[in-house]
């Protein structure tokens, strides 16, 4: 099941992130609670699924990390949405 922008998370864990084109789909995690962000290219056509729990082993970063969110997650924790 694929989730949109503007969705709470229900679970945290690992999201495969799929953009409309601009970029290939990647790996991010996102927390539980938090807001699935706008991507800054291809701002609500953005989807995300997710794909497993979290280990704390896996070298995946947070999505705020990622150039494409940064602004909307940041904007988010910001205002407090």
């Amino acid at each position: 099941m694929q989730m949109s922008a503007g969705e709470k998370v229900g679970h945290a864990g690992v999201y495969r992130v799929h953009h409309q084109g601009h970029r290939p789909s990647h790996n991010s995690i996102l927390q539980q609670g938090e807001t699935f962000p706008l991507c800054r290219i291809c701002a609500a056509a953005v989807r995300f699924e997710f794909t497993q729990t979290l280990n704390e082993s896996e070298e995946i970063e947070h999505i705020g990390y990622d150039r494409d969110f940064m602004d909307a997650v940041l904007g988010a924790a910001r205002t407090g949405s």
